[in-house]
């Protein structure tokens, strides 16, 4: 039996008296409603999202653009839709000028290589600035941490079956739009295959900010300082957080408060209570989970005794009902410690990759520097010896 005929199941039963006692009856009537509520539960990450949220009121409106799409598509018009990339070779899947956005992206990957999605880096540069916007590794990019991928659904990223990357983030450009794949593994993927689409407008879009991230590795984290999860100036408002947790020693490590430090304040003007608060969970989570605006994709705690070193969680929130402005600057950290605060545990810190999507009024990358490759795979610490 299928998991919704298995819920429709208990549903009935839940509904259906026998005619044992009515004590009898109320007690099991409570024990199925239980199980029912449970197991709807465990199955609402797997259903579709609202039909409100995937219909816009403006979608009967004139559109004012015309479409495009930027593809891996034969163009002998044949079957081989995809593209070959070597090591060491950047690949340029989209090279549009004029002013536009992208609206939705789709990749999928066939690759020998274990870590391809942390080998392949995407990098959209808007306006012929000298610096990307995103430079980032593309399973990072889509929400895929520690180089595994997972099937979830949220509002701008969803990975459906099998292995397929989508986006729904709008990414605005004036006058050029280029986006590459570099391969910076040592084995060729034997299939890129993508999807662009984008539209164009007459003119540049009024108050249009530039799509960028901020990817940073904590191998591991830092002691005494918490995490930076985006650091920038300019006019503009943060939209998402990723985060991709491995951890070196026992205990929760999602104790740690985020921070907010807008236009220069020196104390934050928003202030959390705790890293699973933040992403909109509590208690440890319990289990993996996806919703439109956060969710934790990656959960592999049970199979390791619980809050164990060793550990793999994978994080997102979405700010897309409640991004955060700033005028001048910001500064978003999030804290690390066994109790927070403390930015330290024993006897070891855990690693963090994290990625902060935010929007700019400044075509400029202006985050660090993607570290190479080696950087980027980080590897359980050895624990140091007992006297």
């Amino acid at each position: 039996m299928d998991s919704k005929s298995e819920m429709r199941a208990s549903l009935h039963e839940a509904l259906t008296l026998d005619t044992a006692p009515e004590s009898d009856n109320v007690r099991d009537m409570t024990t199925r409603l239980t199980a029912f509520l449970f197991s709807a539960a465990l199955l609402a990450p797997l259903l579709p999202l609202p039909a409100s949220a995937q219909v816009p009121a403006t979608l009967a409106l004139r559109k004012n653009y015309s479409a495009g799409r930027a593809s891996s598509t034969d163009p002998k018009g044949r079957n081989g839709d995809s593209r070959h990339i070597d090591p060491g070779q950047t690949l340029t899947l989209m090279d549009v000028k004029g002013a536009g956005r992208i609206v939705h992206v789709w990749f999928t990957i066939n690759s020998p290589s274990p870590e391809h999605l942390r080998e392949l880096v995407l990098r959209m540069t808007w306006d012929d600035a000298s610096r990307p916007a995103v430079e980032c590794p593309v399973g990072d990019f889509f929400a895929q941490g520690h180089g595994k991928y997972v099937e979830f659904q949220s509002a701008p990223v969803v990975v459906s079956p099998h292995n397929a990357l989508n986006c729904y983030w709008p990414m605005p450009f004036k006058s050029h739009a280029m986006v590459t794949v570099a391969n910076e593994g040592g084995r060729a993927v034997d299939n890129f295959y993508f999807n662009i689409d984008y539209e164009m407008d007459q003119e540049p879009q009024a108050n249009a900010r530039y799509f960028h991230t901020q990817y940073h590795t904590y191998f591991p984290a830092p002691t005494g300082k918490p995490l930076t999860i985006c650091e920038t100036k300019g006019a503009g408002h943060f939209v998402g957080t990723f985060i991709s947790v491995m951890a070196n020693s026992d205990g929760w490590w999602g104790e740690g408060n985020d921070y907010w430090y807008v236009d220069g304040s020196e104390k934050p003007v928003i202030s959390g209570t705790g890293s699973e608060d933040y992403f909109c969970g509590a208690w440890d989570f319990g289990r993996a989970f996806w919703y439109p605006y956060f969710g934790v994709p990656y959960y592999d705690n049970p199979s390791k005794g619980g809050e164990k070193r060793g550990i793999l969680n994978t994080c997102y929130r979405w700010h897309i009902q409640d991004p955060v402005p700033f005028k001048e600057s910001l500064l978003f950290t999030l804290e690390h410690g066994r109790s927070g605060w403390d930015e330290e545990r024993k006897p070891l810190n855990n690693h963090y990759t994290t990625v902060g999507f935010f929007y700019l009024d400044n075509p400029e990358g202006d985050g660090p520097r993607i570290p190479a490759l080696k950087d980027r795979i980080p590897t359980l610490l050895p624990l140091p010896e007992t006297k």
